[in-house]
């Protein structure tokens, strides 16, 4: 009888190793546990799109990307320095025409997803918890220092050396890192417990050197925080962070509004398959 358990375990076991490998060749990513729910719509180079709930009101994508083969951009509206450091508006389709606009013969656009807190009442908009794009400081932030004390994150990255993090807001992550998007800790509590519109971001180390090479966007029309950061840590995210959502929440991919929002924005985040 011990003999047969041991067998059995041993057959479990290499069950197991043979479908974890046959997901890693499949979408080229960590291996996705199948309790995650999530099924892919978009299977390119480097970066993948999951849904679930697609055909509900309730929607749910994950949009994961490897940055060694892939890229992320930020897109910001026209910055101006007078009023101090306020960004244009633009609709999310607007942002996707300008991801397009950037394409090459080495990458194209695939997913455009918004961005990082900012104030709904100015025209240019202050940003709440700063913004870097492209190199260029757009600003540290209005809100660092009245709001949510502690819970201020920078979500930043280094398209050209392709790896991204997730940690505490420091002015310093502004001088090592070439894009840094501001955001709050995923357990900051902006009405956490209700379902609202929501994107998150998270990050993950595939090879265990110490960098992220993954980053995972989490976009739901319909979403606790908790949600947002279950769904995040099936998929592999060993830090996540919290961006704009509301009415700002929204993606597209290829062209599609997968969750559409009418409001403005002043950033958006571009994912291009290839380098």
């Amino acid at each position: 009888m011990y003999k047969e358990v041991i067998k059995l375990q041993k057959i479990c076991i290499l069950s197991i190793a043979i479908n974890l490998t046959f997901t890693d060749i499949d979408y080229g990513v960590k291996a996705i546990p199948a309790t995650c729910g999530f099924q892919p719509i978009l299977k390119a180079t480097a970066v993948k799109v999951y849904y679930k709930n697609r055909q509900s009101s309730k929607k749910e994508y994950i949009t994961v990307i490897q940055t060694t083969q892939a890229k992320i951009a930020n897109l910001t509206g026209a910055v101006f320095s007078i009023p101090a450091s306020r960004v244009s508006k633009k609709t999310l389709s607007q942002f996707w025409q300008d991801a397009v606009s950037n394409n090459t013969s080495t990458h194209k656009a695939r997913v455009v997803i918004n961005g990082t807190f900012f104030s709904t009442k100015q025209e240019p908009t202050g940003i709440a918890f700063g913004l870097k794009a492209g190199g260029n400081i757009v600003t540290y932030g209005y809100g660092i220092a009245s709001e949510y004390p502690g819970e201020i994150r920078t979500f930043s990255f280094n398209p050209q050396a392709g790896f991204a993090s997730i940690q505490p807001y420091t002015t310093e992550s502004f001088r090592r890192f070439p894009e840094v998007i501001g955001a709050l800790d995923a357990n900051a509590n902006k009405a956490a417990t209700k379902y609202l519109p929501r994107t998150f971001v998270g990050v993950r180390d595939d090879n265990g050197d110490n960098l992220n090479e993954t980053v995972i966007f989490y976009s739901s029309n319909y979403a606790r925080q908790v949600d947002a950061k279950n769904a995040l840590m099936c998929f592999g995210a060993n830090a996540s962070a919290m961006l704009d959502g509301g009415g700002s929440t929204g993606i597209i991919v290829d062209g599609k509004p997968l969750i559409d929002t009418p409001r403005k924005i002043p950033h958006a985040i571009a994912v291009y398959e290839g380098r």
